[in-house]
């Protein structure tokens, strides 16, 4: 006998995406695009949330939405939880502990992973939309005690990225082949002045759509928030879809 639980108001996602209240252009390859993903997520949009209040300001009532929001993914039954922004690692401990499902906030969460896998003189290089926002306190909620290891860049000096989405502004058009061409442009910056870099992580969710050329062009590995999801989607369902 097969028996099916109930008490949920519809079926069949398989994770849960909350998203914060932004504007700006989501390519296939975005966690903000459904398309990115071969099984069902469900998104739970913090409207009117401002996302400066989690990212950089840590606003109290801002933190309680975003607590409310895991919670009512985990009501509609949403077996595990990310986060469109990879900042909201602040709050990984905080929502871990107010719902009993899986949450992943941010693709750092990946740094002690990749750290054990390489030598111990080989670094990591950190993409991020913004390199002011994360310092070593920030890392610590990853689980990351060797902050000599992390190498980040920002993508706040980039004209495209900036504007599109950092900064957007109506009509939100965005131009993927020149944007793709910014973030090559700072990763290899990045590995020609850091030559012990033996993996590049990228913690901007949105730079997630470039992984692909990123590793073609740079012949190195990239980690993006899509691998969470697809560990998150792989460790509950016996049909595993294909990783990025």
């Amino acid at each position: 006998m097969v028996v099916l639980k109930g008490g949920y108001p519809f079926y069949g996602k398989h994770v849960g995406v909350i998203m914060l209240d932004c504007s700006f252009p989501r390519p296939p390859g975005d966690i903000g695009n459904a398309r990115t993903f071969p099984f069902p997520v469900h998104y739970e949009v913090l409207e009117g949330v401002p996302a400066a209040s989690l990212t950089r300001d840590g606003d109290k009532a801002a933190v309680n939405l975003l607590i409310d929001a895991a919670k009512r993914l985990e009501r509609r039954g949403v077996p595990a939880i990310v986060t469109s922004c990879g900042l909201l690692i602040r709050y990984q401990n905080q929502l871990s502990q107010a719902v009993r499902v899986s949450v992943a906030t941010s693709s750092l969460l990946l740094l002690p992973f990749l750290g054990a896998m390489l030598p111990k003189e080989r670094k990591i290089g950190i993409i991020t939309a913004d390199a002011s926002a994360i310092d070593p306190h920030v890392l610590l909620h990853a689980g990351w005690e060797q902050p000599g290891r992390a190498v980040i860049r920002g993508m706040e000096g980039s004209e495209i990225f900036r504007k599109a989405i950092l900064e957007p502004q109506p009509p939100f058009d965005l131009d993927i082949k020149q944007l793709c061409n910014e973030i090559l442009s700072v990763g290899r910056q990045l590995l020609f002045e850091e030559p012990e870099i033996g993996v590049l992580l990228l913690e901007c969710t949105n730079l997630a759509p470039y992984s692909s050329q990123m590793r073609k062009t740079l012949s190195i590995p990239v980690y993006d928030v899509t691998h969470l999801v697809y560990l998150l989607h792989a460790s509950m369902n016996d049909e595993i879809a294909g990783m990025p």
